[in-house]
């Protein structure tokens, strides 16, 4: 039975998602606190050389700036003393909240004091926004997450990222709808943000070069306490297989809520599902749900001594932590080859030849995107809580 848009989410409901973001919030801390704690007291400025992590750190994608931070933590503590080039090894947080103006505020305190590298943002208009910034002071920055085409194609030297592009990911969603709902009414759902509309777009474009024209695309609104208008509208819509893509947060509610209303459409999603968040939130909803995500890191064999560095500060190698991890481990090796921390250098050293990392060997083209030994993206779902392979 659809229940009344009207009567749809009480008031305890919207303190419960209230409830909830502070808990997500706290954790947070509790988290850093943790890690920072296993950080040995830093030497002198001059002694010192930084990392900084720039992301989201609390709200709907806060996981993302735990992974980050536990990531580049875990892949710090495997220098010999933290010791790169005879300089301490130190890191600073910084929190974006996946907002352009934040992002750009960050980028510009950064610089006051430039870090040797930044290891950030997380989603691609944070990113895009700050990525000028840096290249301008000469600060080499490496992202873990973002997917936009875009953060490739400014022309910047000094910028890698170490997960697949939209327009690839948007492909492999189109393969898969194509392959196995051909015969369905298609539906495409995004929340606000550079990242999600630009996927969208890119889908829908890979959607059309396969003769699939969705019968419905529509956005909703980040951090809404109901989505049961856009639910009802996608099921008056016809659709019978929809794209989701948005933040793990608001995706989960997306998915509960639609649970609830029996909402009779199948879903599959994008990377940002493979958060956590999305999970707990979604409940049972978000159980075999098919999404993108790079190939799981933590299954190969490069990456055993990074997961147990990883266990042994009490975290779990979920998420885009591996990828902060082989992030920092690329800049690593740029200085070691390139014996110095200058941007430019490094990030020549990076691309003069492939890198071996947990990931395995890497290379990076002009662009700085990412080339692996194994496709950029593959299909997971979750089941009993745990993200399990499909291919």
């Amino acid at each position: 039975m659809i229940l009344s848009k009207k009567k749809w989410e009480s008031k305890s409901g919207r303190k419960n998602r209230f409830r909830a973001y502070c808990q997500i919030s706290l954790l947070f801390l509790v988290v850093i606190g943790a890690i920072l704690a296993a950080i040995p007291r830093q030497a002198s400025a001059e002694d010192t050389v930084t990392i900084a992590i720039a992301g989201p750190m609390v709200g709907n994608s806060f996981s993302v700036g735990i992974q980050y931070n536990v990531g580049v933590t875990a892949a710090v503590q495997t220098l010999p003393g933290r010791l790169l080039l005879g300089k301490k090894v130190s890191i600073i947080t910084y929190d974006d909240k996946c907002s352009i103006p934040v992002a750009e505020k960050v980028a510009q305190d950064l610089v006051l004091k430039p870090p040797a590298v930044v290891i950030g943002h997380s989603c691609s208009m944070a990113t895009i926004e700050a990525a000028p910034i840096y290249a301008h002071h000469n600060v080499l920055q490496i992202t873990p997450a973002s997917t936009n085409p875009k953060i490739t194609e400014m022309g910047i030297e000094t910028i890698f990222r170490m997960i697949g592009r939209d327009d690839v990911q948007g492909e492999v969603a189109a393969e898969r709808i194509s392959i196995y709902h051909a015969d369905k009414k298609v539906g495409i759902f995004y929340f606000p943000g550079g990242y999600s509309e630009g996927l969208a777009r890119t889908a829908i474009n890979a959607l059309g070069k396969k003769g699939i024209k969705p019968v419905y695309a529509g956005i909703g609104i980040a951090s809404a306490s109901s989505y049961a208008e856009n639910i009802q509208d996608i099921i008056d819509a016809g659709v019978e297989i929809l794209y989701l893509i948005g933040g793990g947060l608001d995706s989960g509610v997306f998915m509960r809520q639609g649970s609830q209303m029996d909402a009779p459409f199948h879903v599959i999603g994008s990377d940002t599902l493979v958060s956590k968040v999305f999970i707990e939130t979604a409940g049972l909803a978000g159980e075999g749900i098919p999404f993108t995500f790079p190939p799981e890191a933590a299954e190969l064999s490069t990456s055993k001594v990074a997961v147990a560095a990883i266990k042994q500060l009490g975290q779990e190698p979920a998420g885009y932590t591996l990828l902060a991890y082989a992030a920092t481990e690329t800049w690593i090796e740029g200085v070691r080859r390139a014996k110095s921390f200058d941007a430019n250098l490094v990030a020549s050293a990076i691309r003069q030849a492939p890198i071996e990392t947990i990931l395995g060997r890497i290379s990076f083209d002009t662009k700085g995107d990412i080339n692996t030994t194994y496709p950029a993206f593959s299909w997971y779902v979750w089941e009993k809580g745990k993200r399990v392979s499909l291919d």
